[in-house]
């Protein structure tokens, strides 16, 4: 077999990047160019195309593997960092010993480690203080098995789930006998564009066959989940966000004399724009215009990453904190007009005290 395993980590980097500007920042020390799809397809639109990075080649053990290690990164303008780790398979493997090696990839400490060791290189050279914002904890990882040939696959890329255990290779199960439900919703998500060529997209890794060696395939689903982590980083903000605004309303008691409730509306409403201008533009980085099929391998990667469910949380959530916004204002308002009223009986007090008095 011919073949590679790229193991990606992606991680939110903070506000919008100027890709222009980091662009010119890494030129001199590193490979960066902007990236672009090789297949012509008019079925997918990038906007505002990442910077490709080349980090380092060098060589990883793995099982007793000295593997080959090509390290590469794309900075997105909306604030992620995604990273490639790209191992080539020994030649001679056979597949229960692939198995092994993605599930060892898959799960490798030291690889993370080295992961975050490289991301943190690359944030620093954009700015120190972009350090801060890296949660950590909230990341994307997937494993994608590239092969440009399968032996006894050449004609028909589809004989290779009756020549090897691809669904093993896909759950990166060593021991487990697989049912045969979940090996059908596997199977459901297969694609082809021509007999030597495959696709299998899964929530947590996938299986790609192309002769030609062109990676667009996996360059797409590298953006599902650049788009995947975005919608889960902005659904942590914003829960942390909404908690602060309903703490901060609870433990501030009432006064009539204070621009409490003011000062609350104008930060919810500033959330609500920051977040709802990154989210827009995240969502329209890649626009699926036609039934072609880098945007059919699009849609499926994304529909199982559960894109659409994560999204429309986001959504629900911009929408309790616009809600909120208003009730601010409202609560505002009724606040100054009481204070109005108190002033206009304060004033005819005024008028009318010294009447009586006379």
């Amino acid at each position: 077999m011919n073949g590679r395993i790229l193991i990606y980590r992606v991680f939110d980097i903070g506000k919008d990047v100027d890709l222009e500007k980091v662009q010119g920042l890494f030129e001199a020390s590193t490979s960066a160019q902007r990236f672009r799809l090789n297949r012509s397809s008019k079925a997918m639109i990038i906007n505002n195309a990442p910077l490709s990075l080349t980090i380092e080649n060098s060589k990883y053990d793995a099982l007793g593997h000295p593997l080959d290690l090509e390290v590469t990164a794309k900075i997105w303008h909306f604030g992620a960092l995604s990273l490639t780790l790209s191992f080539e398979i020994p030649e001679k493997m056979d597949w229960n010993r692939l198995v092994e090696l993605g599930n060892f990839l898959e799960n490798d400490a030291n690889l993370h480690a080295l992961a975050k060791k490289r991301v943190e290189q690359i944030v620093s050279g954009m700015g120190p203080e972009r350090l801060k914002s890296i949660d950590w904890e909230t990341y994307e990882d997937y494993a994608c098995y590239f092969f440009r040939k399968i032996d006894g696959c050449e004609k028909n890329a589809m004989k290779v789930f009756e020549l090897h255990d691809v669904f093993r290779l896909i759950l990166s199960e060593n021991n487990a006998t697989l049912s045969e439900q979940i090996k059908k919703t596997i199977y459901d998500s297969t694609f082809q564009y021509s007999q030597d060529d495959l696709a299998v997209i899964d929530w947590n890794s996938a299986l790609i066959i192309e002769p030609s060696g062109s990676l667009d395939i996996v360059d797409v689903i590298e953006f599902s989940l650049c788009q995947l982590l975005e919608m889960r980083y902005y659904d942590d903000l914003l829960d942390e966000k909404l908690t602060y605004l309903y703490t901060s309303l609870e433990e501030k008691s009432s006064n009539i004399f204070q621009n409490h409730y003011t000062r609350l509306s104008k930060e919810a409403a500033r959330i609500y724009l920051d977040i709802s201008d990154t989210v827009e533009s995240v969502e329209n980085s890649m626009k699926v215009v036609g039934d072609f099929y880098l945007a059919k391998i699009f849609r499926a990667a994304s529909q199982r990453l559960r894109f659409t469910d994560w999204r429309d949380s986001v959504d629900q959530k911009l929408a309790n904190l616009a809600q909120i916004s208003r009730l601010y204002v409202s609560e505002s308002n009724e606040k100054r007009n009481q204070l109005l009223e108190i002033i206009i009986i304060a004033l005819i007090a005024i008028e009318v005290v010294p009447l009586f008095l006379k």
